[in-house]
């Protein structure tokens, strides 16, 4: 049996097993990098809502986690976090009920009130995603939030082919579908910097920010272009994508401050 170590011995050795470094961890949770710091150094303990994806990360089981230290903190912190896993379990719960009931409700409205199926097939594709994201958040283990985007990314283009049998028209190829890529395409940058970007939470807004200040004409211009009719109020466009940029420069700028003050600490 492995000898058990103060809290933040053991966070740390764990961390060094999976390969990671103290801002790398800190990114994937979420985090800043001082308070990975500051849990090995068992000046403080991590949220209790962490402490899955902590595990997740360090490639422990929850057990293992809680067992790894035997002071007061730490037990509390497990109770905490088995109350907390209890209201997660019960919303998920909550929403696969929800999306199962929603199924045959709406195949019998649809069919005693207009004896077809027509917009129920709306419904149905639209509750494939939530059901989707809750199998992926039960099997999919450390990938779940990459399988989930991916999920939402392909899930869009279905959705709006099964609106267009509905509804008709000649839309669908030449406006929704390149919206809906542009989207998709935007979606995975706010995704990778978001989860993959090693930087403190204000640097990463400052570059989101600066995503969506590219976003922003960009949906303006595909809409000129595909949308008929579309206006094209250019000053708005153009005074939106500066005051976006002066944002992003201004979280940067307050990131990298933080930064440095970080290194200094240390």
């Amino acid at each position: 049996m492995e000898e058990k170590k103060p809290f933040g011995d053991y966070i740390r050795k764990k961390r060094l097993e999976a390969g990671l470094t103290q801002k790398e961890l800190a990114g994937r949770l979420f985090v800043t990098e001082s308070s990975v710091s500051k849990w090995e150094r068992s000046l403080s303990y991590p949220d209790v809502s962490l402490v899955t994806a902590i595990c997740r990360e360090l490639g422990i089981s929850e057990h293992e986690f809680f067992t790894a230290c035997d002071d007061h903190q730490a037990h509390a912190q497990a109770r905490a976090a088995a109350a907390w896993r209890r209201v997660v379990t019960g919303c998920r719960r909550l929403c696969l009920g929800g999306c199962i009931v929603a199924i045959p409700v709406c195949l019998v409205v649809n069919l005693a009130v207009f004896h077809t199926l027509d917009w129920f097939w709306i419904v149905l594709v639209s509750v494939a995603l939530p059901l989707g994201w809750w199998a992926l958040w039960r099997f999919g283990g450390r990938y779940v939030l990459s399988l989930c985007a991916a999920l939402t990314s392909v899930w869009v283009f279905p959705l709006l082919a099964v609106i267009h049998g509905y509804t008709g028209g000649d839309w669908l190829w030449t406006a929704a579908f390149p919206l809906a890529a542009l989207g998709v395409v935007f979606l995975w940058a706010y995704f990778l910097c978001l989860v993959y970007l090693p930087t403190g939470p204000w640097l990463k807004a400052g570059a989101c920010a600066l995503i969506t200040a590219v976003a922003s004409p960009a949906f303006n211009w595909l809409c000129r272009r595909v949308v008929p009719g579309a206006a094209q109020p250019w000053l708005l466009d153009w005074l939106t994508v500066a005051a976006l940029v002066v944002l992003s420069l201004v979280l940067v700028t307050v990131g990298l401050v933080k930064e440095q003050r970080r290194y200094r600490i240390r």
